[in-house]
């Protein structure tokens, strides 16, 4: 989707802590917004005392654009994310949005409603850790609402680390996969039963480097579809700075901010 770019005033209705290292920002604005991708991201604008002059891009992890709503997962990692996440209600944020390229999903014409999960058209697996399950969220929400079939599938190192699996459960059947074994499945994603038991003719990952390619090897052996979420540094968000770029499979360098951040994992120099 190729939308205007818009820069609006967002303030704070609510600030939830999901344990110590995460908060979900649900914030609302009172200009009209454009159709939101999951996938799609924003740049805050942040106190020069605290960040200099440049915006911190942060994934949309859920958007009701008609109602002029969006919420944001924010990890508090520097002093920008700690500054976002210390927003009480009634703050007010200044965005630029929507940003960057998002997941995609097939056309009506291509589902196909059958009782075997295993000759389906489209069936989803979706699977993320840490703030790369942000987008997952709100490309669950789209999926559901588009009647498409699908499932989650949450990796984390513990359980203090686990984050959004009973929000992700209330939209979708959600396994989870922690390294110690302190909830789920014990191990990384890539261990998980949900694997065998279906032939996904989609895959969808956002997260930590390591996991996103053991996961585009996994979709590889399935032949399935593998789209991934970068979450390379970035500067400006509009493809200025190249300071995000990262290889493609032809060897050249690609603006994950404006052709991604949701690339085709066959798209990447991997």
């Amino acid at each position: 989707m190729n939308v205007k770019k818009q820069i609006s005033d967002f303030f704070v209705e609510r600030n939830v802590s999901l344990g110590d290292n995460f908060v979900q920002l649900h914030l609302y604005t009172h200009d009209k917004l454009p159709e939101i991708d999951p996938g799609q991201f924003v740049q805050i604008q942040i106190p020069s005392s605290i960040h200099g002059w440049l915006r911190i891009p942060i994934s949309i992890h859920d958007a009701e654009a008609e109602k002029g709503k969006i919420k944001l997962l924010v990890q508090k990692v520097g002093d920008g994310s700690r500054w976002i996440s210390s927003l009480h209600e009634g703050a007010k944020l200044n965005m630029v949005l929507p940003l960057g390229r998002g997941f995609s999903w097939p056309e009506i014409s291509l589902r196909q409603e059958v009782e075997d999960p295993k000759n389906a058209a489209f069936r989803a697996l979706l699977v993320g850790g840490g703030c790369g399950l942000a987008p997952l969220y709100y490309l669950a929400k789209c999926l559901e609402k588009e009647g498409l079939p699908f499932d989650i599938l949450v990796g984390a190192r513990d359980k203090e680390r686990l984050v959004l699996a009973n929000e992700l459960a209330e939209i979708g059947p959600t396994g989870i996969c922690t390294e110690d074994g302190s909830v789920g499945i014990k191990g990384l994603v890539t261990d998980h039963p949900l694997w065998k038991g279906v032939a996904y003719t989609h895959i969808y990952t956002c997260g930590p480097t390591p996991m996103m390619k053991a996961v585009a090897v996994k979709a590889k052996e399935l032949k399935a579809r593998c789209e991934v979420s970068l979450e390379n540094t970035m500067a400006c968000g509009l493809g200025a700075c190249l300071c995000c770029v990262t290889p493609d499979a032809q060897g050249h360098n690609v603006c994950v901010c404006t052709e991604g951040p949701v690339f085709d994992a066959d798209e990447l120099g991997w």
